[in-house]
């Protein structure tokens, strides 16, 4: 018989307040504890090995062990084998160590657990989703704009997309997808992007039942910027082809290189047209919150929309995105009524439910993150973090151009930089093999843990700097040890003592 008390506790009511402090201080002491003397970046485990760990421990007992118990085992197996985000070599993705204010109100959002598809399921959570959206959207340019928070560019790049879709029928061909699904002319729809854009622009295609086909890819140039005469020339060939555009996505922050299109050159080619243009800034957006750099944006005010990500470069714990628009009316293509939701009596200024403006019913507060997190540390303090790494990315390039070992893919415009291992002595295949294995040897080594991808070159490594704690000291260091790592590695690799099996160069 399970005891009232026992239920009572469980849950954040005046019964339960000191077993939820109690609990909430133990995890944060074991998680800052793990923290501490923390030295290795890379990789701890195999995943063979985590699971055996992971599968000794019983998943569902019949009787629980308590609490305090299992925070133990999870302090023991979970904290140890977790990727050390914040770590000074951590450079492998866009992926932030989250601001200790991001943490806080982490704590605060998971304990109300508000919900944001109506007004009554979180009053001051769509407020201050609304202040915080209203706010970015006039440091964006967008003067009469509108947005919502997403889980990240995954769900923006869809939804914005679903937009320029809905909008392009209903405006062009005075058709309600919403109602009567797409027209059989859809299938010669066509999206302009780049190669560099990222796979989830496909990826919204194919759920939006355009298809990859739907897909044409634009030229880049030497930088892996698209190209404004080919955006031009793809616009013409398609119109020619009577293939209409419904949409061109630009990037403000590629992945794998970092780079951000010429925004206003291209919106205004697009414009020419009445195309829609959405700017996937998942990786770049925070940019508008430096001085210093927020010229690389210019020109996405012209833009329909608008994807950021605030669990890239404002350090906030995953997941924080947002979509915006230019017109605030655009997202009423979404618009539903749902009487347990949002009446169709409620006056809309006085009841703001939010459920219309996201693809999400059930969604959390991640707002209070952003809010907080601008008025704890204030916006000279995150512009001075962005710059931070910025500057970290271009002394990892400038040490790197001074290697004669390594060539730099590129030019570093914001804070990621592509670097090759060279050496005139080995086959294109065995520096593929050589680049693979300075990677995979770092994070075994737990020396650092960096990425890798493919160019035109070959295999390249990926130094990607979301960390303000990685001084250029740090970032030219762990340039210095990929040369020498490259080279012990080569000598190897000529010796035949390489196994071809462990350096598998696909990417």
């Amino acid at each position: 018989m399970i005891e009232r008390s026992l239920i009572d506790g469980e849950f954040l009511t005046e019964s339960g307040a000191d077993h939820y402090v109690e609990s909430v201080t133990t995890a944060a002491y074991y998680v800052a504890n793990a923290f501490r003397g923390t030295n290795r970046a890379g990789l701890v485990a195999g995943s063979s090995l985590l699971r055996d760990q992971i599968r000794k421990l019983e998943l569902a007992p019949r009787k629980g062990i308590g609490l305090l118990t299992v925070l133990g085992e999870v302090a023991e197996v979970v904290l140890p084998n977790s990727t050390v985000v914040s770590h000074p070599r951590y450079a492998a993705h866009l992926h932030c160590p989250p601001t200790v204010s991001s943490l806080a109100a982490e704590t605060v959002i998971s304990a109300l657990n508000q919900s944001m598809d109506s007004y009554d399921q979180g009053p001051v959570a769509t407020v201050i989703e609304q202040y915080v959206v209203d706010w970015i959207c006039q440091l964006l340019g967008y003067a009469s704009g509108e947005g919502v928070f997403t889980s990240g560019a995954t769900q923006s790049n869809l939804q914005a997309l679903l937009l320029a879709r809905d909008t392009y029928a209903r405006e062009h061909l005075s058709w309600n997808t919403a109602a009567d699904g797409l027209p059989t002319v859809a299938r010669r729809w066509r999206i302009i992007s780049t190669r560099q854009t990222h796979f989830t622009v496909d990826l919204a295609a194919r759920l939006l039942g355009l298809g990859s086909a739907s897909i044409v890819d634009a030229d880049t140039d030497d930088q892996g910027r698209l190209e404004p005469r080919s955006l031009r020339s793809a616009i013409q060939r398609c119109h020619a082809a009577r293939l209409p555009v419904i949409a061109v996505v630009l990037n403000a922050g590629t992945t794998d290189r970092g780079v951000i299109d010429p925004l206003w050159e291209s919106c205004m080619i697009a414009q020419e047209h009445g195309i829609w243009v959405h700017v996937d800034a998942a990786a770049g957006g925070c940019l508008m919150f430096s001085d210093k750099h927020r010229h690389l944006l210019d020109g996405i005010s012209t833009s329909d929309a608008i994807a950021i990500d605030f669990h890239k470069l404002l350090f906030q714990s995953i997941s924080c995105g947002a979509l915006l628009v230019r017109r605030c009316w655009t997202l009423e293509t979404l618009t539903t009524h749902v009487d347990y939701l949002n009446p169709a009596d409620d006056d809309p200024c006085e009841t703001p439910n939010l459920v219309g403006k996201s693809l999400q019913t059930t969604r959390r507060f991640d707002a209070l993150k952003v809010f907080v997190t601008l008025r704890a540390l204030g916006v000279d303090a995150i512009a001075h973090m962005i710059e931070c790494t910025i500057e970290a990315a271009h002394a990892a390039s400038r040490a790197a151009a001074g290697d004669e070992r390594l060539r730099v893919i590129g030019k570093a415009v914001t804070n990621t930089v592509l670097i090759r291992w060279v050496s005139s002595a080995l086959s294109p295949q065995a520096l593929d093999r050589v680049n693979t294995m300075v990677c995979q040897r770092l994070t075994t080594d737990g020396h650092a843990l960096i990425g890798r991808t493919r160019v035109k070159q070959g295999v390249a490594l990926k130094l990607t700097f979301v960390n303000p704690i990685c001084t250029a000291e740090t970032a030219k260091a762990l340039v210095e040890e990929i040369a020498t790592l490259g080279d012990s590695i080569a000598r190897d690799e000529r010796r035949g003592v390489i196994d071809d099996a462990r350096a598998d160069t696909a990417s």
